[in-house]
């Protein structure tokens, strides 16, 4: 405030607006002045002179068509419809004239004009009664262009008259606005001195003050959190000096608190990330506990957890930096009441020398004996599953627990809660998976051992049935050589079962290893498919096969050769006398491709999707009472998988069946001379 002034703020701006206002109705009345002053010789152009200018040229063409309407009548005998037209329009024109005449002159003028047109029309109505071409028609039609020209003369002095008197209106409407222009400018000096000095004045008394809170708000800005407004100058400055340092002081407590919501979601993050790391209960609870009384202005934590219905001594307590050896023995509490709260999501808090009175006695009690502290109570549990509770305490003059690390620990209490389920569930899978391995290192064992236990009573079989044979023991007739013929055939598929067998058990026991080194599938596959011919040709099924130069692979000789027979005999088995088997080998990219095609029975569609089970054979094959065991793409699989290779099925029933198999070439496999153990396989076999 200057020494020049006594008010407040409030009147001075009162003053400047007062005077400012003042000036714009000033200016405004005379903007609108000198608008009417204008709009009202304007409006006389628009509204009388320039309508009767159009008017009178409209009267003298309607007495020019009146004139010809004449004369093409008398002299070239016509209709007289051009004539009578202009007789019935010439009033409507000379009543618009009469109304547009707006002072006493042009008035009169417009009488005259009436006059002389009823003399011309006085003397042209004579003339049509005359008979058209007639003596004297020439000299009426003269007549009338006689008169017609009077009338034209009459018209143009009245346009002259008219355009001078819209000339001398254009002039007034000039000066009046010169004049306006003048008394405008006149008013805009005037009030761009009383503005001038209304803010320079407004200007000298709000300037220091007003510079000083700017220089706050500048330092409040760049971060400068101390500084404030000085409480000076009029009483309206100084209030908004107070309010902004009032602003200034819940700006930093707001920071303050944001600052402490950031550094209490780090706890909650690091001890999630803490309980994630294990899949331990034990250590899901210590790490729990620890990370909320590191990052918690805690005194101590307990975490106690439901065990027998009961909610009692703390499982594990931290106190002062550190786990505690032997945890507070709490008295036992039901879990149906830890479960109304953890269902109901409430959480306790308060002061333990004055607990809620809803509280029961003895845990009031308890909390009693923890001396002058303030005591946080949060349930925890997985999903509708209540499984413990979270209790902090500190010193009462740290004051009661805030809303935000109420919220912190309950964060932690759900993780707990996901980490203690997560850990039961592994613990129990992993019991599940120890049941499961000794179930089927007893199933492996079992087969192993049936398998062997058979072949020694079969190999007896066989060897009695070949002594028969031999008619050691005497001849045999056709009825016992058939007899041994279905002996023997059994025997045979028996042993094949046996064998597959023991190839599984080798399988799922590990022991099914493999000696990889460079070699040619093409020389493999073509001993594999003459060893098949016999089976073929007695079959009467045409078997084909399409190898190229050497393809070389890193494998083991004998389970490809053991593969590619399966493959084979399986496409002949199913494919009836007629039907035709083709092997083709090949090269694609960095895989050498086999590829065994038949035009058997195929496999139907729903069946398809059981092909993975073990002993599982095609519906169709069962039916048709074709013998197998369903064993035979499993150990293939086995084989191929064995060889970081790949399997494919293709088959479509009634049309038959193509099995691909891929085998990385050498270079792209494991290095030659490595030993591979097969991984189990659960395919299934035709």
């Amino acid at each position: 405030m200057t020494r020049r002034w006594n008010g407040s703020v409030a009147a001075l701006l009162r003053l400047t607006f007062t005077v400012l206002l003042g000036l714009i109705v000033l200016m405004g009345v005379l903007a609108v002045s000198e608008s009417l002053r204008q709009q009202e010789a304007l409006q006389q152009v628009t509204r009388h002179t320039t309508p009767m200018r159009v008017a009178n040229l409209q009267l003298r063409s309607t007495m020019g068509d009146a004139t010809r309407g004449v004369r093409n009548r008398l002299i070239h005998r016509d209709s007289a419809a051009l004539y009578l037209e202009a007789r019935s329009r010439h009033r409507a024109l000379l009543e618009d004239m009469e109304s547009y005449a707006d002072n006493r002159r042009l008035r009169e003028a417009v009488r005259t004009w009436r006059g002389h047109v009823q003399n011309f029309f006085a003397y042209a109505d004579r003339a049509m009664q005359g008979p058209p071409g007639g003596p004297d028609a020439l000299e009426h039609a003269n007549g009338t262009r006689m008169r017609y020209e009077v009338l034209l003369r009459y018209s143009e002095g009245l346009e002259r008259r008219l355009a001078r008197q819209v000339e001398e209106l254009y002039d007034k409407a000039a000066r009046q606005r010169t004049v306006g222009q003048v008394e405008i400018i006149a008013a805009v000096l005037l009030g761009l001195l009383l503005a001038g000095f209304t803010a320079l004045r407004t200007y000298r008394v709000l300037l220091g003050p007003l510079g000083a809170m700017d220089r706050t708000l500048r330092r409040i800005t760049a971060g400068d959190l101390g500084a404030r407004a000085p409480t000076s100058g009029p009483v309206e400055i100084r209030t908004v000096a107070t309010a902004i340092n009032t602003m200034a002081e819940e700006a930093a407590r707001l920071r303050r608190a944001d600052a402490e919501r950031a550094r209490l979601a780090k706890v909650a993050y690091d001890a999630s990330a803490r309980i994630r790391r294990t899949l331990d209960g034990d250590d899901v609870v210590r790490e729990a506990a620890t990370a909320l009384g590191a990052g918690l202005p805690a005194g101590a934590v307990y975490v106690q957890l439901i065990i027998d219905e009961q909610v009692g001594p703390a499982e594990v307590e931290w106190c002062d930096g550190g786990l505690v050896a032997e945890p507070t023995a709490f008295p036992p509490v039901h879990a149906d009441i830890q479960r109304e709260l953890y269902r109901s999501g409430a959480t306790i808090a308060g002061s333990a020398m004055d607990p809620p009175e809803y509280m029961p006695e003895f845990v009031r009690e308890a909390l009693r004996r923890l001396g002058d502290v303030q005591f946080l109570i949060v349930p925890f549990g997985a999903a509708a599953v209540s499984l413990g509770t979270l209790m902090l305490t500190r010193p009462s003059g740290r004051g009661p627990w805030t809303e935000e690390e109420i919220a912190v620990v309950k964060a932690v209490g759900a993780d707990v809660g996901r980490g203690l389920e997560q850990a039961r569930l592994y613990a129990r899978e992993r019991e599940l998976v120890d049941e499961l391995r000794a179930l089927d290192a007893a199933k492996t064992d079992f087969m192993s051992t049936v398998s062997h236990e058979l072949r020694s009573p079969l190999t007896s079989i066989a060897g009695y049935v070949e002594l028969l044979r031999d008619e050691d023991a005497g001849g045999v007739n056709p009825v016992q050589d058939r007899m041994l013929d279905a002996i023997e055939r059994n025997t045979t598929r028996l042993r094949i079962l046996i064998e597959d067998l023991l190839t599984l058990s080798r399988i799922e026991s590990g022991a099914f290893r493999s000696v990889r080194q460079p070699l040619d599938v093409c020389t493999i596959v073509e001993g594999a498919v003459e060893s098949m011919r016999p089976v073929a040709a007695k079959k009467e099924v045409q078997l084909t096969i399409d190898c190229p130069p050497p393809v070389i692979v890193d494998g083991d000789a004998n389970q490809i050769d053991r593969a590619v027979v399966n493959l084979v005999s399986n496409a002949i088995k199913f494919t009836p006398a007629g039907g035709r088997v083709g092997v083709k080998l090949g090269v694609q990219g960095e895989a050498c491709v086999l590829s065994i095609s038949d035009t058997g029975i195929g496999i139907p569609a729903g069946d398809m999707q059981r092909m993975n089970d073990r002993f599982f054979r095609a519906s169709n094959a069962t039916a048709q009472s074709i013998p197998g065991t369903g064993l035979g793409l499993s150990i293939v699989r086995s084989i191929v998988a064995n060889h970081s290779g790949a399997f494919e099925l293709d088959s479509v029933e009634g049309a038959g069946t193509t099995v691909t198999v891929r085998i990385p070439l050498t270079g792209t496999a494991a290095d030659a001379g490595t030993t591979v153990a097969a991984e189990p396989e659960r395919d299934s076999a035709r």
